[in-house]
């Protein structure tokens, strides 16, 4: 155990200088446009964003990272996936499922921001933009003769009579009908409160009047990938294998989701303990390869540099040489690049392969390499 734990400060004591190197965040080609309408391009930070942001940074050549918030700037924009976010002030509604309400709430906004909001689609007589809350959840709001209003959409708990109802505020359907009033035989039917579906409803509603609106293409902001690349200390105390830190490396693919889901992955290793000595019934111990297969889904909490994150893993080895293994991996990552990371800990396939609930974890230090496009570099 010491020496998992003098493992676990040197793999931290190794992270902390060079994060500032390998893991400051994405520099992607994109530009703002100040409050005084000039465009400045430059390399701007991808956050990745899952909520509204209300500063970005951006580096210009040979300059410094300077911070612009959306009390300083009309929007931005990232190049290569065509996303365009706009400064806006909008009216923050307080209506959560968390809570539950005595009497219906009011649809009255109390507080203000001024946030980038994304456009979603915009043409000659209706834009639509995202805004993502503090909890990931979007709502949209809809511009009109520069008369910006959220369109209502708003699920919450209510007590009737000692009982819980899950009622629904679907204002959206009425708004929607009175934006269309203008637009000679349009006809649509009314869409379900998602980004896709309220997008084409908006796209064809533009259409009746000219054929000129714009089509955003921040849908290639998809399902991303990267490669993993380990070293770790393995550990198992189960005959045929006994294991105690023995030195471990592997590599593997993890699958990270798009949009509000980015926190959560699939994730997909191989990993080689060089010399370990498993035995059957027929050999003596001998010293050979152990490679063990592994898959884990899981998510990230948290939305900072540092994010702790639990995964539900499969690990089984090559050949049967151990009991398989499902239960729960651990760990936390800064910038979702650098990992320290506890693995098959708590065995739930013990009822099956009658092996022991709590096994000594392998303790993992992984580095995730982008591997989605050349356009991202690393500050």
């Amino acid at each position: 155990m010491k020496q998992i734990l003098h493992f676990s400060f040197v793999c931290a004591a190794y992270l902390a200088p060079q994060t500032n190197l390998l893991a400051q965040g994405q520099l992607v080609e994109g530009y703002i446009i100040t409050n005084q309408n000039d465009t400045i391009h430059g390399l701007i930070k991808d956050e990745g964003w899952t909520r509204s942001p209300e500063t970005i940074q951006l580096k210009v050549k040979n300059g410094p990272l300077q911070t612009f918030s959306a009390d300083d700037t009309r929007g931005f924009g990232i190049s290569a996936t065509n996303e365009i976010y706009k400064s806006k002030k909008i009216g923050l509604l307080n209506i959560t499922l968390t809570q539950m309400y005595l009497t219906a709430p009011f649809l009255e906004t109390k507080d203000s921001a001024q946030v980038f909001l994304q456009e979603i689609v915009t043409g000659s007589r209706a834009t639509l933009y995202e805004f993502l809350n503090a909890s990931e959840q979007p709502h949209y709001f809809l511009e009109k003769g520069n008369l910006l209003k959220e369109l209502y959409y708003y699920p919450f708990h209510k007590s009737i009579n000692d009982r819980a109802y899950l009622l629904v505020y679907d204002e959206y359907k009425k708004q929607l009908t009175r934006l269309c009033v203008d637009a000679d035989g349009f006809k649509a039917y009314m869409p379900p409160y998602q980004r896709k579906y309220l997008k084409q409803y908006i796209e064809k509603y533009n259409d009746a009047f000219s054929r000129d609106y714009k089509l955003l293409k921040s849908e290639n902001r998809g399902v991303t990938f990267d490669v993993d690349v380990n070293i770790a200390l393995e550990n198992w105390n189960q005959p045929p294998v006994v294991l105690t830190n023995k030195f471990t490396y592997g590599f593997g693919l993890r699958v990270n989701f798009p949009r509000k889901f980015r926190n959560r992955y699939l994730k997909f290793n191989i990993f080689t303990t060089p010399d370990a000595m498993p035995r059957n019934n027929a050999t003596p111990y001998e010293e050979i390869p152990l490679t063990t297969l592994e898959i884990a889904v899981g998510s990230h909490f948290g939305a900072g540099k540092i994010r702790p994150y639990l995964g539900f893993q499969y690990s089984g080895v090559h050949k049967g040489r151990r009991p398989d293994f499902v239960g729960f991996q651990t760990g936390v990552s800064y910038k979702r690049r650098f990992y320290l990371e506890i693995g098959h800990f708590a065995n739930f396939n013990v009822a099956i392969s009658k092996s022991k609930l709590f096994t000594p974890p392998r303790i993992s230090l992984h580095y995730m390499i982008n591997f989605n496009s050349t356009r991202g570099k690393i500050l």
